[in-house]
């Protein structure tokens, strides 16, 4: 039996994230790289003028917010000169990719990032005095879901060869 690589992990468990936004995969396979593209939805109601982070106003309906996650190989990929671009950069070990253990704990503490991120979405659209809303990721609140979630050995979930 062929062992689970990161891909077919990744593109099997992201689909049952519980989120009415868009989660979209990206495999860059001569970085040796996975982004995770976050978008999230909600309605304008008071349709109150909102300048991105272009500096363009909008006072449309709807509107959407993206942010991404990027998971690289230490072995092949230096993300210092990216990391500011994303919501966070995750290591994973070479062609050993991560633990099953890992994998878990990235799908459950996404699903907090992402409820909590739309519930802030939505307090941000309701509070006429709010100036930002930004997207929050906890790396000790991630570092205790991972130690939970690594009790016991696990498989790995290696990366894919192509």
């Amino acid at each position: 039996m062929a062992q689970e690589t990161l891909l077919d992990y990744l593109k099997s468990e992201l689909p049952k994230i519980d989120f009415d936004g868009d989660i979209e995969l990206d495999w860059q396979k001569k970085d040796h790289t996975f982004t995770v593209d976050l978008t999230f939805y909600a309605e304008n109601k008071s349709q109150q003028a909102i300048l991105d982070i272009e500096g363009i106003n909008s006072e449309l309906p709807i509107i959407s917010f993206g942010d991404a996650i990027l998971l690289y190989d230490v072995e092949r990929f230096d993300p210092k000169e990216v990391e500011k671009d994303y919501l966070v950069t995750l290591p994973f070990d070479g062609k050993s990719g991560w633990e099953h253990s890992e994998g878990a704990a990235f799908i459950n503490y996404l699903q907090v990032v992402l409820d909590n991120g739309q519930s802030d979405l939505l307090d941000f659209l309701n509070d006429d005095d709010a100036e930002f809303f930004e997207l929050g990721w906890s790396a000790s609140d991630f570092e205790k879901i991972q130690k939970a979630q690594s009790t016991q050995k696990s498989m790995r979930l290696v990366y894919p060869k192509f």
